[in-house]
């Protein structure tokens, strides 16, 4: 484990792109595991602007959606697959044959969780992944509860993350889904670079919470990065802020 600490989200953004785009230069195809949200909007910013530069190519680039909400199809604007497009795909070189994401609009969803799951396999597995963490500790969408589960499943939203994503759906009359697809515990953990972003106070005491305890919590799904292989944490002096300073000492090393 390793924490990077960046002086704010500016900085952290082009840090976090600086790091997808060495390990692109060193495996052009590899496969990437894509989050959406706010989080990683500047490091999407930061990677067009480096392709507009020429300093990275992303046409052998292979890219998994980490999660789509339920009912939301490519087109909807709510959706990831149309964030991921706004944000990234139509700005770059990126292969559209390269591109997978779960279809949120299946008539059977476990199916295709259980073939989008070996898609992932097919590929190699996942080479970077990258992810923040929600209000409630989660990452994806594995959710806080008893256990979690391994491979790409349908989760039931906790009502803390539907109020968190509150805003992106005013405009739309059933307001936040209720349920969503999110990537496996076990696919995060066998991804071969893991990093998180954050960024701001708020998430100061997440990582407060994570890092004062060694406990592997269900009921805090974060904490099981603790036995990730190589996991960085990526993040501002703000969200740094109530970290214990030995602690930051040892894993900024």
């Amino acid at each position: 484990m390793k924490i990077t600490v960046c002086k704010d989200y500016a900085h952290l953004s082009k840090v976090m792109a600086q790091k997808v785009a060495e390990l692109i230069r060193q495996k052009p195809n590899l496969v990437f595991c894509l989050p959406a949200g706010n989080s990683p909007i500047g490091m999407f910013k930061e990677l067009v602007k480096m392709y507009e530069e020429g300093k990275v190519d992303f046409s052998r680039l292979r890219t998994f959606d980490m999660d789509e909400y339920v009912g939301c199809g490519p087109e909807d604007p709510h959706s990831f697959v149309y964030f991921f497009h706004h944000h990234f795909f139509d700005h770059v070189n990126i292969n559209m044959d390269n591109v997978r994401y779960p279809d949120a609009l299946a008539d059977d969803l476990d199916a295709m969780c259980k073939k989008y799951a070996q898609d992932i396999v097919d590929a190699g597995g996942l080479d970077i992944a990258i992810t923040g963490i929600g209000d409630d500790g989660h990452i994806a969408f594995n959710e806080p509860g008893e256990y979690l589960l391994p491979r790409t499943h349908v989760v039931k939203m906790d009502e803390m993350t539907r109020k968190q994503n509150a805003s992106a759906f005013e405009d739309r009359k059933e307001g936040v889904p209720r349920y969503a697809i999110t990537t496996g515990m076990e696919e995060h953990m066998k991804a071969k670079h893991y990093f998180v972003v954050c960024s701001g106070a708020h998430k100061a005491p997440l990582l407060k919470r994570l890092f004062e305890s060694e406990k592997l919590d269900p009921q805090f799904p974060v904490s099981w990065l603790r036995m990730h292989p190589n996991v960085e944490f990526v993040i501002d002096e703000e969200a740094a802020k109530e970290i214990p300073k030995d602690v930051l000492e040892y894993f900024s090393k």
